[in-house]
């Protein structure tokens, strides 16, 4: 027990004296996080807009100011012809177009259908498609206060168009910010980094610097050595998502469950990860690689854990690789613990998948690690 003790002793020492891995380690838990609430939105706000009004009206001028008065469209600039539309948008200067044929006062007033023009930047579907979706909803409501001021003229009155009155309750999250998600996202990213890297550069750490014969030529034996190297980043990891916690308090995310659910569950992913760290420091050769390495580890996991794009949307065989992701499932569970309050009684299924495979990557690991110290 006490040569155990003071190897993990040691590999806190190593990790003390290596500014460079405090600083990464310290990156990913604060300023990775702080950065990305800040600027990693999905939602869709302040498009810059460029009008072109050939109508030149009271109704149009309405229309245009229905549209600017929401948080979704910002006036840009106001055109004089096509081509200023098509070279706004083509700069890139504007996002989305809005443009009034001059006929549109006159259609409303005989009745008949009157037409807008709504053209979005498609080079940014994500815009593009949110842009369109609330262009319907601003032209939905326009459409019911004709409706309904032309029925009222005609002696009919009318609070409302009649029909099904559509309101749509979000439960957990119910402004819709997706400030919440983003945190939690990258929080946990921060944990599979910091587990891979960690583990992965102290395994090489010794091939490269030439003391892992030294080591192995002492009493320690090799599983002793390989709890050091698990155990050290492992605890190293969970003080730093303390940090983490900081983080999530500064932007305001709410914590509906339990912070100690949340260290156990970062507990058991930590694990996996130090199980995949471990087994890429045993095909590296110098601790370079095994930062690359590691990092080009994680992008399949955030890619196929159904963070970015919903699992319902990739192929069949895609989904059966995402489940085999331990990020996937520590999603779920830190999802669930922040925002729907959670605890084991709801999310045993994941704590039971990821201790499984935390032992799994942790065995095939140690195992590899372990054949190529004994050759």
């Amino acid at each position: 027990m006490d040569r155990i003790w003071g190897l993990i002793k040691k590999e806190y020492i190593h990790f003390y004296r290596d500014p460079v891995a405090m600083s990464l380690i310290l990156y990913f838990y604060t300023a990775c996080i702080i950065l990305c609430g800040y600027c990693f939105f999905f939602d869709a706000k302040h498009m810059p807009t460029v009008v072109y009004d050939m109508n030149r009206t009271a109704a149009s001028r309405e229309v245009i100011e229905k549209f600017l008065s929401t948080e979704y469209f910002d006036l840009d600039s106001y055109a004089a012809s096509m081509e200023d539309v098509k070279s706004r948008l083509d700069s890139g200067k504007a996002n989305v177009a809005l443009v009034i044929p001059p006929e549109f006062t006159r259609d409303l007033a005989k009745g008949r259908p009157a037409y807008l023009q709504f053209i979005g930047d498609g080079s940014d579907a994500n815009q593009a498609g949110q842009g369109g979706g609330f262009a319907k909803r601003i032209i939905g409501e326009l459409n019911r206060d004709i409706i309904i001021s032309r029925l009222n003229n005609r002696g009919i009155t009318v609070s409302h168009v009649p029909g099904i009155d559509v309101k749509i309750r979000a439960l957990f999250n119910q402004d819709l910010k997706s400030l919440y998600y983003v945190v939690i996202f990258h929080v946990a990213i921060a944990g599979l980094v910091s587990g891979i890297v960690l583990c992965s550069t102290a395994v090489v750490r010794e091939k490269e610097r030439g003391t892992i014969d030294q080591i192995l030529v002492t009493p320690t034996r090799s599983w002793e050595l390989l709890i050091a190297k698990t155990v050290a980043p492992l605890t190293i990891g969970l003080v730093s998502s303390v940090f983490s916690f900081l983080v999530v308090f500064w932007f305001n995310v709410p914590m509906r469950g339990n912070p100690l659910t949340f260290f156990i569950f970062m507990a058991f992913f930590l694990i996996s990860s130090s199980g995949i760290g471990i087994m890429i420091g045993s095909i590296c050769n110098n601790m370079l690689q095994a930062i690359l390495l590691s990092l080009a580890s994680t992008f399949p996991s955030l890619f196929l854990s159904g963070v970015i794009t919903p699992l319902e949307n990739l192929s069949p065989f895609l989904q059966k690789v995402s489940i085999s992701l331990p990020f996937t499932h520590f999603m779920i569970a830190a999802n669930s613990i922040f925002q729907k309050g959670n605890g084991f009684d709801v999310l045993w299924p994941q704590a039971l998948i990821l201790i499984g495979m935390g032992a799994g990557y942790l065995s095939i690991g140690c195992f590899l690690t372990w054949r190529q110290w004994r050759q």
